[in-house]
């Protein structure tokens, strides 16, 4: 219980109209200070009586499933079965899987309406998480006290990998110039006709065509490529940097949620490896949309680990889980120093026989401390230790692609993108 306002003004007055008796003499506001303060215990005491009648009810209306970093919007309806309106404040409390939603609200709920408020949600942690109850507190009857109660706005909720908001794009390039090949398990199809260009091998020429048109025109085929394509995915102890609105290993799942995606449409088989200091997650490549759902379930249960990564322990068991040649997207921290020689056996173990494509985030306060203005000797030496820092992850990613393996390193925000393009230009080139 709290004393709002209006109690405070009735001690007030008990208290004037005792002073105003002692000195004016008169017995009459002598007697009479202790009536305000007679009507605040009874007032108290009537409202303590009745303060669990008509209580308030709290309805947080929450999608089946939310997505990890999207922001979704979603109302809160309070009501109760009383006569008259109620003002009733609460701390909107959320799991620690969301972030905070900020200050306590105060909201006028009308008798048989109810009153809506509403809430931005963003999630930011896998799994299912139990929502807690809203401390809250109700203005008495009377508006003498503010007596405390607790909100239940809902049970459980379920926070699985965003997915792609945008359409997938195709790989990109053209084959025009380049020496026609056999690929085992590859078939073709007529895809254009288009003009001759030098380099074109003389057996794809149309010379029907050629004979009606007057100039040489070149049959283009389109060879499908079917790629065993395995995510491996850092859950270790830095997956709990920050890395915006998320942590590491939040912006890892989305990645590797959308890349399963983008790769299903080419009729690639996806496949998904979680790891520590063990492997915690694994799942075999399929293809097409079970594919997608398998990886999606792995990745909603998926939460990190305080202990150090192993990713030579989870290169080993990517080579149990693949069967033929196929492309390992490592998404990992390229800037910690205790993983460059893990990571260098890692890729030695991987290829041959396959393709390792190691992603990592760049830190962008690490740069942006190595090129700041210097105002005092501390800052001299900040400034230093982010550029060792930093040259420490370029020799380390220059090490790992004089190894044979692509790396990509990129803001949290462009990391996706990165990703793909690296993605679209292997398979464009042929490198699987």
């Amino acid at each position: 219980m709290n004393l709002a306002p209006r109690s405070l003004l009735l001690v007030l007055l008990a208290a004037l109209l005792a002073l105003a008796g002692l000195w004016s003499g008169e017995a009459l506001l002598r007697a009479a200070w202790p009536l305000p303060l007679a009507l605040l215990l009874a007032g108290l005491g009537w409202e303590a009586a009745v303060r669990r009648r008509h209580l308030p009810r709290a309805n947080l209306a929450l999608p089946g499933r939310l997505y990890l970093g999207r922001e979704s919007r979603t109302v809160l309806c309070l009501e109760h079965d009383g006569h008259r309106a109620q003002s009733i404040e609460y701390a909107p409390a959320v799991p620690a899987a969301f972030r905070p939603l900020g200050e306590p609200r105060r909201v006028q709920v009308a008798a048989g309406v109810a009153a809506e408020e509403v809430l931005d949600l963003l999630p930011r942690r896998l799994g299912e998480h139990d929502w807690p109850a809203w401390p809250a507190r109700r203005l008495g009857r009377f508006g003498l006290a503010w007596w405390s109660l607790r909100l239940q706005p809902a049970a459980r909720c379920r926070i699985a990998p965003d997915t792609s908001r945008v359409a997938t794009r195709r790989a990109a390039g053209t084959t025009r110039g380049m020496r026609a090949r056999r690929v085992a398990g590859a078939g073709s199809e007529l895809r254009q006709l288009r003009a001759y260009a030098p380099g074109d091998p003389l057996s794809r020429i149309d010379w029907k065509t050629t004979a009606r048109a007057g100039e040489l025109v070149t049959r283009e085929f389109s060879e499908d490529q079917h790629l065993d394509v395995l995510v491996m995915l850092d859950a270790g102890r830095l997956s709990r940097v920050g890395a915006g609105e998320l942590d590491r290993l939040g912006l890892f799942a989305n990645v590797a949620a959308r890349f399963a995606e983008a790769a299903v449409l080419r009729d690639d088989r996806v496949g998904l490896l979680a790891f520590a200091d063990a492997p915690m997650v694994a799942c075999a490549p399929q293809r097409g949309l079970r594919a997608v759902l398998q990886v999606r379930e792995r990745l909603a249960t998926l939460a990190g680990r305080g202990a150090e990564s192993d990713p030579v322990a989870a290169a080993l068991a990517a080579r149990r889980l693949l069967q033929h040649r196929g492309l390992v997207v490592l998404l990992t921290d390229v800037e910690d120093a205790a993983l460059h020689p893990l990571l260098a056996r890692a890729v030695r173990l991987l290829s041959p026989p396959h393709l390792a494509l190691v992603a990592s985030v760049r830190n962008a306060d690490t740069a942006a401390l190595a090129h700041r203005e210097a105002r005092d000797d501390d800052d001299a030496w900040v400034a230093l230790a982010a550029r060792e820092h930093e040259a420490r992850a370029r020799r380390q990613a220059a090490l790992l692609r004089r190894l044979g393996a692509p790396v990509v390193l990129a803001a949290e925000a462009n990391l996706e993108s990165a990703v793909l393009d690296a993605y679209e230009s292997l398979r464009r080139r042929r490198r699987v």
